[in-house]
């Protein structure tokens, strides 16, 4: 069972990648554009919030999969979107 959750870990860290990297850029792009416009930042939550949807469903799917190590691996790209929800 171990090596099922390694290789599931594994095998979903380019996904998690991509899912966590598309929160970074759009909260980026935001962020650039809030300071462009002297305006103050507010988080794009449509992006960031649509990202949190695929870890989550992700982790509902290993889950139902009985992989339980990867699905509390998932935890960690949800709280890396969830920190770039905050308005700092």
């Amino acid at each position: 069972m171990r090596a099922k959750n390694t290789i599931t870990v594994l095998a979903l860290l380019p996904v998690n990648f991509l899912v966590v990297a598309y929160g970074w850029w759009a909260a980026g792009w935001s962020g650039w554009a809030a300071s462009w416009n002297e305006e103050p930042y507010e988080p794009p939550m449509t992006e960031l919030g649509t990202a949190c949807a695929v870890v989550a469903v992700i982790g509902v799917a290993l889950l139902l999969a009985r992989l339980w190590g990867a699905a509390v691996f998932q935890v960690l790209p949800a709280l890396a979107l969830i920190a770039l929800m905050s308005p700092s």
